[in-house]
C-alpha cells in the first residue's frame, strides 16, 4: 500500500511547483467554503470583475484610453444599469412576488378562485377533465377510478405542491430577500472592490504570481490559456442569454397579460443558469398561473404554445449561437457540477457549476504526470537515433 502511494506522489507530484499549487488551489477552496461569509464580497466582484473585463479591454483597443479611465466609464454604465434596474424593475418583481406568495398561501388553504371559472373549485374543473380523460381510455383502467377517487387524487396532490412551495418561499426564498443589510453591503462594497480589480488588474495579478502562486509557473502557463477564453466566452454568453430569454419571455407574458409576468419572465430567465432542471422548474408555477388565469381556454392553448415556441427556439437556435464554443462535458458531468457546487456555494456554485468543472477538467488532464514526460523523452531519444541513424546511411553513400 506504501509503494502505491508512494509511486502515486511520484507520478502526480514530482515536478516543480506542483505541490506548491495544489496547496494554493486546496487553501483557496477553503477559504470560500468555511468563510464565505467574510469574503463574499470579495469573490462576488471578482466574478463581475471578470465579466466586465472584457469591455475595459475593448474600450482601451477601440478608443486608446488608459486602464483607469476605461474602468471608470465601464464602472458608471454598470452602475447606471444597476441602478437603473433597482428603480424600474425590482419594485415589480418585489411586489409580484409578495402577491404571488400570498396567491400561493390562498391556494394551498383551498380558496384560490379563477376569474374565468366562478363558483368553482379549480380542484373540480382539473379533476373533471381528467376523470374525462380517463373514461375515454379501453378497459380495465376506465372502470379503476371513480370521480370520487380522481377528485381526491387530485386535491391531495394540489395540497402536497402547494404546501410544500409555502415552505419553500418561507424558509429558503425570502430570508435571502429579505436581508436588508446583507444587500445594504453587497451595494456598496462590490462596486468599490470591482473598481479596483478593473484599474490596477496588472498590479494585482503581479502581486498574486509573485506570493501566492509557486515560482515554478508553468502549470499555470499551459492550462489556464486553453480554459481562459472558454470560461470568458461561457460568463458572457450566460449573461447575455438570461437577459435575452428575460426580456422575450416578459414580453410574451405581458402579451397575453398573465399575472406575475415580470417575476414569471426573471424566473424564466435565471433558470437558463440550471440545464435540463431549470426549465422543467420554472415551467411548473407558469402553468399553474396560467391554467388559474385562463382555465382550458382557447388563450391558454395559445399562450402555451407561444410558450412552447420560446423554449424551442432557445435551445435550437439561440443557445448554439451564444456557446458555439461548447464546454466539452456531457450531460451526467453537467448535472454533477450543479448539484455538488450548488449544494456547497447556492446561487453562484449553480452558476459557476460548469465553468468549474471545465477548471477541474483541463487541471486534471493537463496536471504534469511523471509517466507522461518519460514517454515524451523516450520519442524524443527515439527521433534523435533515427536522425542520426539517417545521417550516417547518408554519409556512407556519399
Amino acid at each position: 500500500m506504501f509503494v502505491l502511494l508512494k509511486r502515486w506522489y511520484w507520478r502526480h507530484f514530482s515536478q516543480p511547483g506542483t505541490i506548491e499549487f495544489a496547496l494554493v488551489l486546496i487553501g483557496a477552496f477553503l477559504t470560500v467554503y468555511y468563510f464565505m461569509w467574510l469574503v463574499g464580497p470579495l469573490v462576488v466582484a471578482l466574478c463581475l470583475s471578470y465579466c466586465l473585463d472584457w469591455a475595459v479591454r475593448s474600450a482601451i483597443k477601440h478608443f486608446k484610453i488608459s486602464r483607469f479611465l476605461a474602468s471608470s466609464i465601464v464602472m458608471i454604465i454598470f452602475i447606471g444599469l444597476c441602478v437603473g434596474l433597482l428603480l424600474f424593475i425590482a419594485p415589480k418583481i418585489l411586489q409580484q412576488g409578495a402577491e404571488f406568495y400570498g396567491k400561493v398561501q390562498e391556494f394551498s388553504q383551498n380558496a384560490s378562485e379563477s376569474a374565468n371559472i366562478e363558483d368553482e373549485n379549480i380542484d373540480a374543473v382539473i379533476s373533471t377533465t381528467v376523470y374525462d380523460l380517463i373514461e375515454r381510455t379501453p378497459e380495465p383502467l376506465a372502470s379503476m377510478f371513480t370521480r370520487e377517487d380522481v377528485e381526491n387524487y387530485v386535491n391531495n396532490t394540489r395540497s402536497f405542491v402547494m404546501s410544500n412551495l409555502t415552505q419553500i418561499i418561507k424558509t429558503k426564498i425570502m430570508p435571502s430577500v429579505m436581508n436588508a443589510a446583507t444587500w445594504l453591503m453587497y451595494m456598496i462594497v462590490v462596486p468599490i472592490f470591482m473598481f479596483l480589480m478593473l484599474s490596477n488588474k496588472e498590479v494585482l495579478q503581479k502581486r498574486f504570481r509573485t506570493y501566492v502562486l509557486p515560482n515554478n509557473q508553468e502549470l499555470i502557463s499551459v492550462f489556464w490559456p486553453k480554459i481562459n477564453s472558454q470560461i470568458e466566452g461561457y460568463i458572457r454568453g450566460k449573461m447575455l442569454h438570461i437577459t435575452i430569454i428575460s426580456i422575450l419571455n416578459t414580453f410574451a407574458f405581458l402579451t397575453f397579460g398573465l399575472n406575475y409576468a415580470f417575476l414569471l419572465g426573471l424566473g424564466v430567465g435565471l433558470s437558463v443558469v440550471i440545464p435540463y432542471v431549470g426549465a422543467v422548474i420554472i415551467t411548473i408555477p407558469i402553468l399553474l398561473v396560467s391554467l388559474i388565469q385562463f382555465g382550458f381556454s382557447q388563450a391558454f392553448f395559445w399562450f402555451l404554445l407561444v410558450y412552447i415556441v420560446i423554449q424551442l427556439l432557445d435551445s435550437n437556435v439561440l443557445t448554439p449561437f451564444l456557446f458555439s464554443k461548447a464546454m466539452n462535458l456531457d450531460a451526467f458531468s453537467i448535472l454533477a457540477a450543479i448539484m455538488i457546487f450548488g449544494g456547497l456555494w447556492g446561487f453562484w456554485g449553480v452558476f459557476l457549476s460548469i465553468p468549474l468543472a471545465t477548471f477541474i477538467g483541463t487541471l486534471i488532464v493537463y496536471w504534469p504526470n511523471a509517466d507522461k514526460k518519460v514517454s515524451n523523452e523516450e520519442l524524443t531519444t527515439d527521433d534523435n537515433n533515427g536522425e542520426d541513424c539517417s545521417f550516417s546511411e547518408e554519409k556512407n553513400n556519399k
